[in-house]
């Protein structure tokens, strides 16, 4: 049950992180650390991943509520699993971060986004994170990684 615990870490962390977010910097509010490399700030995102889905949050969220019953639905099928548990690790962390997306944008209507990194590149600048976005892309990494190593694995035998 250690990939269940991490997904409830996964969420509790970043629940807690956007609650510190919201109580310490205004929506807007932008503050440098780490020599400018992380910019941190309260950004209220209603759109979706890098705003696409501006004007068709319904779509939005329909996709993202669909993506994360697949995901959910492989995380349980694999879960009892003796094996593969570098897939067990990301969807995991896709599962925790996804649900607390979800949760946020359920109960506010929005995802609080709150750290940049500070590169010269204006373009990705702009782009505006939380936790769960990290373990989500990271999840996603992961769980392919671990998929190859099973086909592999499996042509091999």
């Amino acid at each position: 049950m250690v990939f269940l615990a991490l997904a409830a870490l996964i969420f509790a962390l970043d629940y807690f992180l956007k609650k510190y977010m919201d109580a310490r910097y205004l929506h807007g509010t932008r503050k440098e650390i780490f020599s400018g490399k992380i910019i941190l700030q309260n950004f209220h995102n209603p759109h979706g991943v890098l705003g696409i889905f501006k004007g068709r949050e319904e779509l939005g969220e329909a996709l993202s509520f669909g993506a994360l019953i697949g995901v959910s639905w492989d995380f349980l099928r694999l879960l009892f699993s003796k094996k593969r548990r570098l897939e067990k690790i990301g969807l995991g962390m896709a599962v925790g971060g996804g649900l607390n997306n979800l949760y946020e944008r359920e109960t506010k209507g929005y995802v609080t986004d709150y750290f940049s990194f500070g590169v010269q590149n204006e373009k990705l600048k702009k782009i505006v994170f939380n936790l769960s976005d990290i373990f989500i892309f990271l999840g996603a990494f992961l769980y392919l990684a671990g998929q190859i190593f099973f086909l592999c694995r499996e042509k091999k035998n």
